[in-house]
């Protein structure tokens, strides 16, 4: 069932603020669906932190946003007024990382990465599907891209539509989450995310979580193996 008077107001700051669903969500999350899912009734009371990420990018206050009372911004800060003190996580202060806005939209998607042992979807190495932002981890990084998962056997590691950045530079070491291109038929490449076990000039050992098995892909039949990026990677948290 929709939270109808929900979706009424992001429609309103969607249209107000020219943006899709798919932008919006990915703009506040990094994934498609968080929109999808409210209209779907598949969230119908989305978490608060979710909120507010959404209330940030559709430039409205939490409060409105969430419960359609009081002005529908947030009023400016005071001049002289000294800014919220970093936030505290495990009893550090640590960096607040840039808005979104301020980061480049300039990592492209190239496609999708298969959460499954059967049916590697289609990684497109010449045409990006879209551009996400880059996180200040990585400003001056070189070969970095990224893809959306489909499937849940990478699950809970990476949900089905989450976006992970994957780089073409970083060493891989046994332990990394990974996305592995492989020929494909016609000469197409494929791509799974796994968790790489071990490799040797045979083969490479992976795993996946759901369910939980190991298996190997020949050396023979593989293009690369690439380094899935961790929030520290990306954020330098």
């Amino acid at each position: 069932m929709q939270n109808n008077e929900l979706l009424e107001r992001i429609d309103r700051r969607l249209r107000e603020k020219g943006l899709t669903d798919y932008r919006a969500s990915m703009l506040a999350a990094g994934r498609p669906e968080i929109i999808r899912n409210i209209r779907r009734g598949r969230s119908r009371n989305p978490r608060r932190d979710t909120m507010e990420k959404l209330a940030r990018v559709l430039d409205c206050s939490f409060e409105w946003l969430a419960t359609g009372r009081g002005p529908v911004q947030s009023p400016p800060e005071t001049p002289g007024v000294p800014a919220a003190a970093a936030p505290i996580i495990s009893g550090e202060n640590v960096p607040i990382p840039p808005a979104r806005s301020e980061m480049p939209l300039d990592v492209p998607v190239m496609g999708t990465a298969a959460g499954s042992l059967k049916g590697a979807f289609q990684l497109d190495t010449s045409s990006p599907i879209d551009r996400v932002r880059r996180p200040p981890g990585i400003a001056t990084a070189v070969d970095i891209y990224a893809l959306y998962i489909v499937g849940d056997s990478m699950s809970p590691r990476f949900e089905d539509g989450e976006l992970i950045y994957v780089s073409g530079r970083r060493p891989v070491r046994s332990g990394d989450d990974v996305v592995i291109q492989v020929h494909g038929a016609d000469d197409q490449v494929e791509a799974y995310c796994k968790r790489l076990v071990k490799r040797d000039s045979a083969s490479a050992t992976v795993a996946q979580f759901n369910p939980s098995t190991t298996f190997d892909i020949a050396a023979d039949r593989t293009i690369a193996i690439h380094k899935v990026l961790n929030l520290n990677d990306l954020f330098g948290i």
